[in-house]
């Protein structure tokens, strides 16, 4: 089992957001400044969801207009996300409006497992998404797109794995 000490700062890390732009992603980096007056630091579309990563200072404003945006991309997930800048906080703006009780880095030697703690099981229900497809494009995301600036053991960076459990008081 992990100390607490190194649970801090595995969790206090600093990460990084890949930024790849493709021509459909500058057009919704494009309607997304037209619709909000934003910037976004990162647009990422993985199957119907879309995540405008947003500054945490510009958080609160974007999100208000997330009605307006869905509106319009009606097919689509759209989802503004803060762009944090440590691994905890990337975590908690994924799932921002449900309570997270506990995050725990889950022991395994092959993969970084997170487990994700609630106390309800729709806060998980949540979480998970329908058929589970928000946790595992969360789970995309951190493999593909989201990365330690500066892992702790370089010789071998192992991907991220978010897990939802429920837990008991």
């Amino acid at each position: 089992m992990y100390s607490s000490l190194a649970e801090n700062f595995f969790f206090s890390q600093v990460i990084i957001i890949r930024k790849k732009f493709s021509n459909t992603e500058l057009k919704f980096t494009q309607l997304f400044f037209e619709k909000t007056n934003i910037f976004p630091v990162s647009v990422i579309l993985v199957d119907k969801f879309v995540f405008f990563f947003v500054k945490p200072e510009d958080y609160l404003t974007a999100k208000s207009y997330i009605k307006k945006l869905r509106y319009i991309l009606i097919n689509r997930k759209v989802l503004v996300i803060g762009a944090e800048t440590t691994l905890i906080k990337l975590i908690f703006s994924f799932f921002d409006d449900i309570y997270i009780h506990n995050v725990q880095k889950n022991e395994n030697p092959r993969r970084n497992i997170i487990d994700i703690l609630f106390l309800s099981y729709k806060d998980r229900a949540v979480a998970v998404g329908k058929k589970g497809k928000y946790i595992k494009t969360v789970n995309y995301l951190f493999k593909n797109y989201i990365s330690f600036k500066n892992p702790v053991n370089k010789s071998r960076s192992i991907p991220l794995e978010l897990r939802c459990s429920l837990t008991y008081i």
